[in-house]
């Protein structure tokens, strides 16, 4: 990835869905490759790329998450922008139309972390809490009453998160004091609550983690490094 009128350009950072993968470049750009059947590499196309292809419109992207079909990114300004397939609301836009170009998320405009799921998405505001959108059959919005919504909703009881990770039906929140909360589905566990296998849809505490330092997700599990550079899963 290079510039043919300056330096070289590097990945700033990088997302992996499904079946698509993107990056922020050094200049607030972003560049995304693969499956692109639902508009996921939002280039304006549903052609899928074996090489990177410009998001269009997007040049101050700080970081940049996929998902399932669709792929959303945070801005310098503290918006976020999400593109791709929306049958379920993921792109937080209040509508269910898919997109093929990146559309901004209705009503966040202080975003400091987002993550997303198969078919849902997260983001911290810097007030600490913790709003989602999308699927929510299996309660990874953390509300009790929707089955999807194209619209934020308020994961209640969070007001000190500082980062969150999401998982194919799971969503979890680092807090400021290092202990992590989960909520949504949970057969195999994935919540780290030490109960039956049961959905959650609102967050409970992870036992015995204190000491947080990073949080990831895969599809059915959660993981997570504490301060001593030890991992839990």
């Amino acid at each position: 990835m290079s510039d043919s009128t300056g330096p070289p350009l590097v990945a700033a950072s990088i997302g992996s869905g499904f079946d698509h993968n993107c990056a922020v470049l050094s200049d607030g750009k972003i560049q995304c490759w693969g499956w692109n059947s639902s508009g996921e590499l939002g280039d304006g196309t549903t052609i899928s790329s074996s090489v990177p292809v410009d998001v269009s419109g997007i040049s101050n992207a700080i970081s940049v998450v996929a998902g399932g079909d669709h792929t959303c990114a945070t801005l310098s300004n503290g918006t976020v922008q999400c593109w791709g397939f929306n049958a379920y609301g993921q792109l937080g836009n209040g509508t269910l139309i898919s997109s093929y170009v990146p559309t901004a998320v209705t009503g966040i405009t202080t975003a400091v972390a987002i993550a997303t799921g198969y078919q849902h998405t997260c983001a911290v505001v810097s007030n600490g809490t913790v709003q989602c959108w999308g699927y929510n059959v299996d309660g990874e919005l953390g509300d009790a009453t929707l089955n999807y919504s194209p619209v934020l909703i308020l994961v209640s009881g969070i007001t000190n998160a500082v980062a969150v990770a999401a998982g194919q039906m799971h969503t979890c929140a680092m807090l400021k004091d290092r202990t992590i909360q989960c909520w949504g589905y949970n057969v195999d566990g994935e919540l780290g609550n030490n109960t039956a296998p049961q959905v959650s849809r609102a967050p409970v505490a992870v036992t015995s983690v204190t000491t947080a330092v990073t949080i990831a997700t895969g599809s059915f599990h959660t993981c997570a490094t504490l301060n001593d550079s030890t991992i839990q899963c």
